[in-house]
């Protein structure tokens, strides 16, 4: 009997340096987007362009190290939109306890 092939349910993930507004306590503890291919193709190439424009910034300095992107979810109109942003001083720091840290 042949084996099965495992494959992936994740392809990673990343560490949210803050959420604006605060999530309030009752929020959910996850939220799934599904979103076309299509729509993820454009996604992709927004983040791209966005971290190209980062990479152009001297990140040896702080205000180069602090630049950001900032993914605003608009949940009535069921679109994602990619911004510039800027990380507080210590939001890159991993927290106590964090497993990947």
């Amino acid at each position: 009997m042949a084996k099965e092939i495992k494959t992936k349910k994740s392809f990673g993930s990343v560490r949210v340096a803050r959420f604006s507004p605060p999530l309030p306590p009752e929020a959910p503890k996850a939220i799934n987007i599904h979103i076309s291919f299509e729509e993820a193709m454009r996604l992709h190439l927004g983040l791209g362009q966005a971290l190209a424009k980062l990479n152009s910034y001297d990140r040896s300095t702080k205000r180069g190290r602090r630049t950001a992107v900032n993914l605003c979810l608009y949940t009535e109109k069921g679109r994602i939109t990619i911004n510039e942003g800027v990380v507080h001083e210590n939001a890159s720091e991993p927290e106590a306890g964090d497993a990947n840290a």
